[in-house]
């Protein structure tokens, strides 16, 4: 099953990956579908923001409480002003929020159980994020939440504050429900998502 995975993977990429960059673009599809199945739990909180490239984008926020795990997975300042004026960017961001890590085996399987190209599609979109800096975590009291959020979390929840996972999509118009398919569409809109061959 392994080989099988690997072989997949790098006959798409024209042999050039390694089995450990193979591995690695399945991480990559697994943050990105866990991204995909947390979007519907977020709000648009900024219609003016900008990707790293200047392109026009929607700035969507997910809130998940600061647990005692989540705050232990990273050096958090003890103050809360100081606390505040940290950040965690890129795939990082979507481990502190919670995203799973998978082991070596269990992500190869899950390449063979999912499809090749599919794993190759989302490892872009996911890719396309990254290189633009458009995902970054970062922990708030919660009074300082956006309102828009604020409103729809429970208030018990968040006692040792909130871990704030702020993603930008290319775009200026919020969708009347945020989803999974709406963000596969932006994205490939903005990016050609299977690479070239060859």
């Amino acid at each position: 099953m392994i080989l099988r995975t690997l072989s997949l993977l790098r006959s798409l990429q024209g042999a050039r990956d390694t089995a450990d960059e193979a591995r690695g673009r399945v991480q990559q599809a697994s943050d990105y579908r866990w991204l995909r199945d947390q979007l519907r739990h977020g709000a648009v909180v900024d219609e003016a923001a900008r990707l790293a490239d200047g392109t026009p984008a929607l700035a969507i926020a997910l809130a998940y409480p600061a647990t005692a795990g989540r705050l232990a997975g990273g050096r958090w300042p003890e103050d809360p002003e100081a606390r505040e004026r940290c950040h965690v960017a890129g795939s990082h961001a979507c481990r502190a929020a919670g995203a799973p890590a998978y082991r070596t085996l269990e992500s190869l399987s899950r390449g063979v159980a999912e499809g090749a190209i599919a794993v190759l599609r989302d490892a872009a979109r996911f890719q396309y994020l990254l290189e633009r800096d458009a995902l970054e975590l970062a922990w708030r009291r919660p009074q300082r939440l956006p309102a828009g959020l604020a409103a729809a979390l429970p208030e018990t929840s968040g006692a040792s504050g909130w871990f704030l996972l702020t993603l930008r999509v290319p775009g200026t118009q919020p969708p009347p429900r945020l989803g999974g398919t709406w963000l596969d569409e932006r994205l490939d809109r903005y990016r050609r998502i299977l690479p070239r061959s060859g």
